[in-house]
């Protein structure tokens, strides 16, 4: 099994966090003008909570981005272990939000609270979640057949009798059934192309010698 690890699905996936910066640049102002205004009190720690949590939260994501373009092949990858702290101080932005709302109107904001702790779990079960969708985002090659991992319903998973072709051509990696499926694995893409180009190889080698095997006359024939 090899990994498809995708720079495309990694900026996606960053990308998509940015929407968690709206809500702490409103509590980044919040909190500044609550110091600005002498607040005290559980106003001032609030405040200083409101800060502090928007600001890591930006500086995580800045990081985020920036490690992103550092990254280079598939050590740096797997390197990247434990907690997302990008979902940890969302969640903490969510509840300093709801804290917040409370505060001024004295009203429990269940739905900002429920989103904060599904983020906050997100954030901290981050490598077990990583690690269940990278095994449905890999090459498996079998003695039953290949698999080739995609979006969920995308993926192709073929036995050997019902594959038509393995191809390497330039950057495009292609498995194609019988009837006609095809899934295609752009390796300019990937962080570890020539890992998975193996495995392609590996997988069209073993489809040659089976085709091989088939094509010889069965015992007794024309003798």
């Amino acid at each position: 099994m090899v990994p498809l690890q995708s720079r495309r699905l990694e900026r996606a996936q960053l990308l998509q966090k940015i929407n968690h910066a709206i809500p702490a640049t409103g509590l980044l102002v919040a909190g500044a003008q609550a110091f600005t205004e002498g607040a005290h009190g559980v106003a001032l720690a609030l405040g200083a909570v409101e800060i502090g949590t928007s600001a890591m939260l930006m500086f995580t994501l800045a990081r985020g981005f920036r490690e992103l373009g550092r990254r280079r092949g598939p050590a740096a990858h797997r390197a990247s272990h434990g907690v997302d702290w990008i979902d940890i101080w969302a969640a903490g932005v969510l509840f300093a939000e709801a804290a917040e709302r409370w505060h001024l109107t004295h009203h429990l904001s269940r739905p900002t609270i429920l989103t904060g702790i599904i983020t906050l779990a997100l954030g901290v079960f981050h490598d077990r979640i990583r690690a269940r969708i990278q095994r449905r985002r890999a090459v498996r090659i079998t003695a039953e057949g290949i698999y080739v991992g995609a979006k969920p319903f995308r993926g192709l998973n073929a036995q050997w009798p019902d594959i038509a072709s393995i191809s390497i051509t330039g950057h495009v990696a292609e498995v194609r059934t019988r009837t006609g499926r095809v899934r295609r694995v752009d390796l300019a893409d990937l962080r570890n192309p020539e890992e998975v180009r193996a495995a392609f190889a590996e997988g069209r080698k073993r489809l040659a010698a089976l085709n091989a095997r088939d094509a010889l006359p069965a015992p007794g024939v024309g003798s």
